[in-house]
């Protein structure tokens, strides 16, 4: 399979189902930005490599993102199912089971710390602009498009970076890394 196409050297892309749209559209936008939080993922997963548990239930996200990325790539989603109520369901298994083992939150937090947890906080962040994607997608959208997928993909968008963010916090609370409240020292205010 030949990488390059030449198509899209005019600011057009192809879509599944072979519409043409500009690279600036919604939808390129809205999986675009998927994309981009499957490929951070994996600068978590460099950093984990000893956590089997964890790299499973993160490799199973990737594969829902790619998943996801797909049904954002396709215009006519008529005959598209994307069962993920489960996996949203695993999901805040997964983020309940982190929670009872970290300590209480008690202030913000500033995104640092291991690798493995700077690079979740990444991944919530992108996992936030994908969101806030996927809602401009449909919010200009035609409503004889709309589809059920997409408030799905919506619920999983929001809860996946809840999970990021608490995944942050057991690595490090794992690796024994102090977090870092975001509270002003004194040193460091601000005249």
């Amino acid at each position: 399979m030949q990488i390059y196409t030449k198509k899209g050297d005019t600011g057009m892309t192809g879509l599944i189902g072979n519409q043409r749209v500009s690279k600036n559209h919604d939808r390129i936008n809205a999986y675009g930005t998927v994309d981009e939080l499957n490929a951070i993922i994996s600068a978590i997963l460099l950093h984990l490599s000893n956590e089997t548990q964890l790299t499973h239930d993160i490799q199973f996200i990737q594969i829902d993102l790619f998943d996801i990325g797909a049904c954002l790539a396709t215009m006519d989603q008529r005959n598209i199912s994307l069962p993920l109520d489960q996996r949203i369901a695993d999901i805040e298994a997964a983020i309940d089971q982190m929670t009872q083992t970290i300590p209480p939150l008690k202030a913000f937090i500033l995104p640092s710390g291991h690798a493995g947890a700077v690079y979740s906080h990444i991944a919530r962040t992108v996992c936030r602009r994908a969101e806030r994607q996927v809602v401009a997608l449909i919010d200009n959208m035609e409503p004889s498009c709309q589809s059920d997928n997409y408030d799905v993909i919506l619920m999983y968008l929001n809860r996946l970076s809840d999970y990021f963010f608490t995944l942050a916090r057991y690595i490090n609370y794992r690796f024994k890394v102090p977090e870092q409240f975001a509270g002003r020292a004194e040193s460091n205010e601000c005249n």
